[in-house]
């Protein structure tokens, strides 16, 4: 069997886990975690620990606790220990106990992290948990992604003791005399990982003693082969994703293209939060135009083409007063004045006796009518914005100027109402200037 210290230190250089950085270590009490300290002492790393008391074991989490921070206090690291009410959490997110505990644990993790400017946090899984996390991805139904286990590397989360099986785990705290609490409720079936970990895995040792040597080597064939996925995908997203600003326009028709559809779907708009490529399938061969939405962006179907764009949280008025020779800057640069003369240089002149102020800024209201410059009778703003072919999120930028009675005066940068447009009788007038 190899070296464990040796491979250890070997693979905390490959994850960068240098005196510069600040370290968390996730630390249960458990063998794994233990081991996990011990091989980090003896490397000289230096790192603080964080403890989870999840008082489902009673006396015994508190044990644990306790456990933590004696073996904190005889070798000088500092430590943050929390208790949470587990089965409270859980019934009011309606969350398995272990997804309670989970969800708990990482928040309160990312919490210190920021709070203490820690560079990483490290925890113990092992090739075991790996495995067991590639059965029950198998058995939910993945794609490749999910084939490949636990990583390595997950942003600032690392996993140093990734490369090394349960066994070698044992083998190293027995020679090494590292102490650990044990938990009863591994013992049980009561979690799938527990009937894999009773129940699969000693079949497959059994059959071939080198299988999670070889579940490792497939892994990394699978991550290889994702790597290939990716190259492809980048390439094909620069060719399809014609992007102006912080907004890409995919051709429509070039998507239906791609073969196989669903799985293009899935690599070319996952990254942007889209993980359920039915549901872009769906838009897609929408017979109307439409929209679905990620955590952070938008995906907007306009005639032939997807409009691609983040979703901005900066929140502005529905409407804004306008006053007279103050420039506004949001939502965008507008000025008006009058004058007894006409100014050229404006983007816009009305005649300042037919308006009734103050003005205002708005956006499209349901209804909205005006008499287009240069027709004759009234237009529905919907229709004007129709055969314009404006999309989805150019209406929605579309800002207009109403009068006193809501009076539309000017789409702005498109159209002027022709009811208060300059004639032979104006000796006063608004200037509108868009900079």
């Amino acid at each position: 069997m190899r070296n464990l210290q040796t491979e250890f230190l070997k693979h905390s250089i490959e994850l960068n886990l240098t005196d510069d950085k600040r370290i968390l270590v996730a630390v249960s009490g458990g063998v794994d975690s233990m081991v996990l300290c011990d091989l980090l002492i003896q490397s000289h790393i230096k790192f603080s620990v964080a403890h989870c008391n999840f008082q489902l074991r009673g006396i015994d989490s508190d044990e644990d606790a306790f456990f933590v921070e004696e073996f904190c206090k005889k070798n000088q690291l500092e430590l943050f220990s929390k208790k949470f009410d587990v089965e409270k959490f859980k019934q009011e997110k309606n969350y398995s106990t272990q997804m309670a505990a989970r969800e708990l644990r990482y928040d309160w993790f990312s919490e210190l992290m920021k709070s203490n400017d820690f560079n990483y946090l490290l925890t113990a899984h092992h090739q075991n948990d790996s495995f067991e996390t590639f059965l029950i991805n198998l058995s939910r139904g993945t794609g490749i992604e999910g084939l490949t286990g636990i990583q390595n590397v997950e942003e600032i989360i690392l996993r140093p003791l990734l490369p090394f099986s349960k066994e070698e785990i044992r083998k190293y705290a027995s020679e090494n005399k590292v102490k650990w609490r044990e938990d009863i409720s591994n013992f049980g079936d009561d979690y799938a990982r527990n009937k894999i970990r009773h129940q699969i895995t000693p079949v497959l040792n059994e059959i071939h003693p080198n299988f999670l040597k070889n579940f490792s080597k497939t892994v990394e064939f699978l991550k290889s082969d994702i790597l290939l996925i990716q190259n492809h995908v980048e390439t094909l997203r620069s060719e399809l994703f014609k992007k102006e600003g912080d907004t890409y326009s995919i051709s429509i028709e070039d998507l239906e293209k791609l073969t196989p559809l669903r799985s293009y779907l899935y690599y070319l708009f996952s990254d942007f939060g889209f993980k359920h490529p039915l549901e872009v399938e769906k838009l897609l061969f929408s017979t109307n135009n439409g929209e679905i939405q990620s955590h952070e962006f938008r995906l907007i179907k306009n005639r032939q083409a997807f409009i691609l764009l983040p979703i901005k949280n900066e929140s502005l008025p529905s409407e804004i007063d306008i006053k007279l020779n103050q420039m506004i800057e949001k939502p965008l640069y507008l000025k008006i004045s009058k004058s007894e003369n006409r100014d050229f240089n404006a983007s816009e002149s009305l005649d300042l006796d037919a308006i009734k102020f103050p003005l205002r800024l708005r956006k499209q209201k349901t209804g909205d009518v005006f008499y287009p410059l240069g027709m004759k009778g009234s237009k529905k703003l919907s229709k004007f914005f129709k055969d314009e072919k404006l999309s989805k999120v150019e209406k929605e930028n579309t800002w207009i100027l109403v009068d006193n009675e809501d009076q539309i005066l000017y789409i702005v940068g498109k159209k002027t109402d022709d009811r208060f447009k300059i004639n032979e009788n104006t000796h006063k007038f608004l200037n509108i200037y868009l900079c």
